[in-house]
């Protein structure tokens, strides 16, 4: 059912907020608000450094951009998330609530997620487009998906698309809350939204892979050459970090495998190589030479692709993998039946921990914390049998008998 809803006058009426005073405003405007809209845009592919560009926010009353590049104080908002009690609306919230948490520490304790919602619903199509099509009857232009959102100023287009994208999720909340209500699926989404919210909380800073120099294509370079594709890549890492760019903008990855295969000695020898730019070369092409030297002088050892730990299913026995294939066959049976995404009603993985765990009781079960609660109460009755089916007893080895030669007692 299509919901009558113009977001003409929220847009027209939207502020942009520059300041924090003009934060604690809009945020004690909202203090009665039962839920508020949030959608966040990054520069992450045109910046080496991803972080939080602008915030399109929105009730039910009103919207607003957030400019976090202006404001330099955030504690309206932070406290505002902390101690209201309102419910927070995003589509594909794990990304943008992370984000606010690392850049902004701005925690959000309690969300709903539309994509989520659309996974529970049994829709194929999950995009904010799609959701805009069904619920609103209109479609969300996504020509500026890919702008660069820490250009200032902003532009009429660029507000206009940010606040769309917020202010459509208020109607599309409403009608996928009553949806999910009526299929008694309401719960189910709000544990899935409290771990994705928690998550963001507890989430600990990346480490960063040694290895992330092994891109495609250097499996099949020689060990001289991944040497050399180290320093190379390393090199582009620190200019990408000096210049807040992204990497595959100063140096594509292509370029990488070509230089490190042909290992130039010389500019002129760099210069043949038509993967790398001009620009590139003229600025930073001394620098470039010293890598390669560098990878050319280098120790080989410890160069070796880094040991990739085997999938969980590889690591179970003959036995425990009988278990897993049930396992699947009853949670696809199930999740036909409910329409839902296999995956969504219980990871593959998740399945392959209980097989090789093997809880045999409800509360064994639910204290494992494979399963997320509800899919607990949807798969017990069926995958608690065969989790206490008894192994198989050992089969004994046997000693192969040497045949004795000629003349041998």
């Amino acid at each position: 059912m299509k919901i009558e809803f113009d977001p003409k006058t929220f847009i027209e009426n939207a502020k942009v907020i520059e300041n924090t005073e003009e934060l604690a405003g809009f945020f004690a405007r909202a203090q009665s608000e039962d839920i508020v809209a949030v959608d966040i845009e990054s520069a992450g592919f045109y910046r080496y450094y991803s972080r939080v560009n602008l915030i399109q926010i929105a009730t039910r009353s009103e919207a607003a951009i957030i400019d976090p590049q202006k404001i330099n104080d955030f504690s309206p908002f932070q406290q505002f998330a902390t101690k209201s009690s309102c419910l927070w609306v995003f589509h594909g919230g794990d990304y943008d609530i992370s984000m606010l948490a690392r850049d902004l520490e701005i925690y959000i304790p309690v969300m709903f997620d539309t994509r989520k919602a659309a996974e529970l619903l049994g829709m194929h199509e999950l995009g904010l487009r799609s959701l805009t099509e069904k619920y609103l009857g209109f479609t969300l232009d996504k020509r500026l998906q890919r702008c660069d959102w820490s250009r200032r100023p902003l532009t009429t287009a660029m507000k206009e698309y940010g606040l769309l994208d917020a202010v459509c999720l208020v109607p599309i909340y409403d009608a996928m809350a009553g949806e999910l209500k009526d299929l008694g699926r309401y719960e189910w989404l709000m544990e899935e939204c409290e771990y994705i919210a928690r998550q963001a909380r507890e989430a600990q800073p990346h480490e960063q892979d040694e290895f992330a120099f092994r891109i495609k294509g250097s499996s099949r370079l020689s060990p001289r050459s991944v040497a050399v594709l180290r320093e190379i890549w390393n090199l582009r890492e620190e200019v990408a970090r000096r210049l807040d760019r992204a990497p595959f903008m100063l140096l594509s990855n292509q370029a990488l495998i070509d230089i490190a295969r042909q290992m130039p000695r010389t500019i002129s020898g760099l210069n043949v190589i038509k993967a790398i730019g001009r620009d590139f070369l003229n600025r930073y092409g001394s620098e470039l030479q010293a890598a390669i030297r560098t990878g050319l002088e280098a120790e080989l050892a410890g160069l070796d692709k880094p040991f990739k730990p085997r999938d969980r299913h590889e690591l179970l026995n003959s036995w425990e993998g009988e278990i897993a294939k049930s396992l699947r066959e009853i949670r696809d049976a199930i999740a036909n039946e409910m329409q839902i995404p296999a995956s969504v009603l219980a990871p593959t993985n998740a399945l392959y921990d209980l097989a090789r765990i093997r809880p045999e009781t409800l509360g064994e079960l639910q204290q494992s914390e494979i399963l997320h609660q509800w899919q607990v109460k949807v798969l017990a009755e069926e995958i608690l049998p065969v989790l206490q089916q008894e192994p198989p007893p050992m089969t004994k080895k046997t000693r192969r008998r040497r045949r004795r030669r000629p003349g041998e007692k």
